[in-house]
């Protein structure tokens, strides 16, 4: 019990030392934050539960996603109403004590399968808080749906541990009552059913005839999940994405694993080569000699490859399956690294393993090294995106100031980047941004706003449309116009460049129309996203 007590202090103090420095008030909304926050802080009390059993994302960002993610809107909602809507430390620090909560999962789970083990489990929980794929989850405020669903998927899984240990069905209830609320955090929370079979086939400490011991709690799990995916064809006209299964996404998804493991290695994003070459030699080096000791140990080591290969491979199969029918992002490794971790530890803290008095040394001297180049790479891209943040703030204030001295009604050009220091900047992000409650008055209303297509909400035909008034308007002037450019300034993002220049329109048409190939008036309802680029491209140069 002491020793509990003590690592789970010790998870408290390395998840704090990765997320307090996020916790700031001038660490601002980037990316998605704006849309969604904007549609969400501000919904009645009363249509709480008519709402989120609905698709919740539909209009905010010009199309209805296949998610069912009530779990997501609750927790925004909670924010705005207990912290305050622009109160941005408490969104931030929601996304710290779901992090926390997470780590501690995985000490629980980690303590779970291996009673008496505390330097094992620590270790797997201190990795696993340390991963520097977590930098999103952590530090981006709408990158807390990967840390939610796991939040559910590692509670199952813990719950379901505890059930085969103890046999009480009050555990493998909870275990079915939290999947399915998962479901309904994220849908890739679906492949639970098959974790927990392959759980029991390859169960760490039992024999291989026992492992199928009681297969009808399986059923229980496959039914609930068969339902789901029933739910969303009915929803969606799709159970799991199966338009897009094609053999180009299936070999999209192969070359990708490289790109996985690189993320969950303790490699620093925006590090110099050299450094992160270096950190992953010395962590293949370090894994490369306990597999080598392992090997050499046979069946002494048999526990430990049993956890190895669930926990590896078995874990990183089935949580990296529903990938290959989305895009890559380092946030979607959160519950794959939960396994990754307590592999890691497994490799380098075997259990009850008689070895020489050095080996053990060595062991817990790679350990450490791990802690430090993990601390190491999470610190450095948590940095980075609080860095984005605070700058997010500075250019949102330095627009509004600026705009006050733009006559109303004026054309204005707005370049900002939508990635900016290994993150999302401001992808998404208008026309929220430039309004309530982000702002006192709808700036889109003051001035006749143009961004950059990748920063508009919504795909490029809907920004065509709602920038089309203005553009035609400009190129169609009989007269050359004045128009103001605001441009976003990496040095300094509080001082961003105002500039204001005489456009001829007539020119401004000819020049797009010679690029497209084709008339802008016969660009009505539709355009591409090469044509908004294109297009872009002219109207910022």
């Amino acid at each position: 019990m002491r020793s509990a007590w003590w690592s789970s202090a010790w998870i408290v103090v390395v998840c704090l030392a990765v997320g307090l420095p996020t916790i700031r008030g001038d660490n601002y909304f980037l990316g998605d934050d704006f849309g969604l926050v904007q549609h969400l802080h501000d919904l009645p009390a009363e249509r709480l539960l008519s709402y989120f059993v609905s698709d919740w994302t539909e209009g905010i960002y010009g199309v209805t996603l296949d998610e069912l993610r009530p779990w997501l809107a609750l927790s925004y909602w909670l924010d705005a109403h207990v912290f305050g809507t622009l109160n941005v430390s408490g969104y931030h620090a929601t996304n710290c004590f779901l992090h926390l909560l997470n780590a501690l999962l995985v000490l629980a789970i980690a303590r779970s399968i291996a009673p008496g083990e505390a330097a094992f489990a620590a270790l797997a929980a201190s990795l696993f808080a340390l991963m520097p794929s977590h930098a999103e989850p952590i530090a981006w405020i709408s990158g807390r749906v990967d840390s939610l669903a796991s939040l559910f998927y590692l509670g199952a899984f813990l719950c379901f541990v505890r059930f085969r240990l103890s046999n009480r069905p009050a555990w493998l209830f909870g275990s079915l009552l939290i999947f399915i609320g998962g479901l309904y955090a994220k849908q890739s929370v679906v492949t639970f059913p098959l974790l927990v079979l392959a759980f029991d086939l390859l169960r760490p400490g039992k024999a291989g005839h026992h492992a199928l011991a009681g297969l009808w709690p399986h059923l229980l799990f496959f039914a609930l999940m068969a339902s789901y995916l029933a739910l969303r064809y009915v929803l969606f006209g799709n159970a799991v994405r199966e338009s897009l299964l094609t053999p180009a996404a299936m070999e999209e998804f192969f070359f990708r694993q490289n790109r996985y493991v690189r993320e969950l290695l303790p490699t620093p994003n925006s590090a110099p080569r050299a450094m992160k070459v270096a950190a992953e030699v010395l962590t293949i080096g370090v894994l490369a000699v306990c597999v080598r000791w392992m090997v050499a140990g046979g069946r002494v080591y048999r526990e430990v490859f049993q956890r190895v290969s669930f926990f590896g491979a078995a874990w990183y199969a089935i949580t990296i399956a529903p990938m290959v029918v989305t895009y890559l992002s380092a946030r979607h490794l959160y519950v794959t690294a939960a396994g990754v971790s307590i592999t890691l530890a497994a490799l380098i803290l075997p259990a009850h393993v008689v070895e020489e008095r050095d080996r053990t040394r060595q062991r817990r001297a790679m350990a450490g090294l791990l802690i430090v180049l993990y601390a190491v790479a999470s610190i450095w891209n948590v940095s980075n995106w609080v860095t984005a943040g605070i700058e997010s703030q500075k250019f949102a204030e330095a627009i509004l100031r600026l705009l006050q001295s733009v006559p109303r009604g004026s054309v204005v050009l707005v370049k900002v980047p939508e990635w900016h220091r290994d993150g999302w900047f401001w992808s998404w992000a208008t026309p929220f941004a430039l309004q309530p409650p982000f702002t006192g008055e709808d700036l889109n209303q003051r001035v006749k706003l143009v961004e950059r297509p990748p920063v508009y909400c919504c795909p490029p035909d809907q920004w065509w449309a709602a920038r089309k008034p203005t553009l035609m308007e400009l190129m169609d002037s009989p007269t050359p116009q004045a128009v103001t450019s605001i441009a976003f300034v990496p040095e300094d993002a509080g001082a961003p460049a105002l500039t204001t220049r005489i456009v001829d329109g007539q020119v401004l048409k000819r020049r797009i129309e010679t690029a497209l190939g084709k008339s802008v008036d016969s660009l009505t309802g539709t355009i591409t996203e090469t044509e908004a680029q294109e297009l872009s491209r002219i109207l910022f140069e």
